[in-house]
């Protein structure tokens, strides 16, 4: 494997398609990001079923406990479902959460060091937090900086508007090169221009729209799919 990247971005969960025989996708959204600036691997997000989060990733060749910290994007089931499942096999694992909902993670996860997020934070080395978004849904996505000052920007379901997520990115770098996850009804498409790799999948309503329109930097994002930054 290449050693000259900040990142590795593995799809372990989704419910459009399997890069390969396999890998299982239902409804939901999870990647497994291994930080090479750390050595560390961390989960964005983790579907809704524990057991096919768990395969998808055994797939890659990962153990479960090798995954030092989970990032929940927001409170919906299909984001959250799997998390008790990593809990079993990690009960001191760091899960980071919108500050608006720690209180239900506290408690489902009493032994795990939960921490609720308010405004940007650094999560991990060059991965930061957007901090949260939102009245009564919150949600939260995530940053991850290069070495290169290139900016990746992975959304679980972008309820609050992608846009506002994007234009928090560019407080870190104007470099941002790729936009990965759920763009719910995005339609601001102005804000996708320059983006050199656009991953829409999940919840994004638009997603034939945003395929037509940005042909070149449209990548289709199914389960076993990895990604070099």
């Amino acid at each position: 494997m290449k050693s000259d990247f900040s990142f590795e971005i593995k799809i372990v969960y989704d419910d459009i398609c399997a890069a390969q025989p396999g890998f299982l996708t239902d409804f939901g959204f999870s990647t497994l990001i291994y930080n090479n600036l750390s050595k560390t691997h961390l989960l964005f997000d983790t579907g809704s079923k524990g057991d096919i989060l768990i395969h998808n990733i055994n797939k890659f060749n990962v153990k479960v406990s090798e995954i030092k910290k989970v990032i929940i994007s927001h409170n919906h089931f299909d984001h959250t479902g799997s998390l008790k499942e990593i809990y079993q096999i990690n009960h001191d694992i760091e899960i980071y959460v919108p500050l608006h909902d720690i209180k239900s993670f506290i408690r489902t996860y009493p032994e795990a060091q939960v921490q609720g997020i308010s405004e940007m934070i650094e999560v991990d080395k060059n991965i930061f937090s957007s901090g949260q978004f939102g009245g009564r849904l919150t949600e939260q996505s995530l940053f991850l900086k290069t070495e290169k000052n290139d900016l990746i920007i992975i959304s679980g379901c972008a309820h609050p508007g992608l846009e506002a997520f994007i234009l928090k990115g560019q407080t870190i770098s104007n470099k941002i090169k790729a936009v990965i996850g759920g763009f719910h009804g995005f339609r601001n498409f102005s804000f996708l221009e320059g983006v050199e790799f656009i991953g829409a999948c999940h919840c994004t309503q638009r997603i034939r729209e945003i395929k037509q329109r940005f042909s070149d930097q449209f990548n289709d994002i199914c389960v076993g799919n990895s990604y070099l930054f």
